[in-house]
């Protein structure tokens, strides 16, 4: 089995305002969001384009890598 890069996102949520712009430029299927118009927190991303975390405009969006398994 081959493992490729996926990320696990984190919201400050003391920073966050709420936007919606990491939602805007997510291409992740529809329901990769939190209940808060954010995206998904602590839900593998395998696309890992990094979008959200650089269109968040108060710098609350954090990330880290995982293995992901790929069959």
């Amino acid at each position: 089995m081959k493992t490729k890069e996926a990320v696990v996102f984190k919201i400050a949520w003391n920073a966050c305002i709420k936007c919606g712009a990491c939602v805007a430029v997510c291409p992740q299927e529809a329901g990769f969001t939190s209940e808060f118009d954010t995206i998904a927190e602590h839900a593998a991303c395998d696309i890992a384009c990094m979008f959200c975390e650089t269109v968040c405009p108060v710098s609350a969006i954090t990330h880290k890598m995982l293995a992901a398994e790929v069959e």
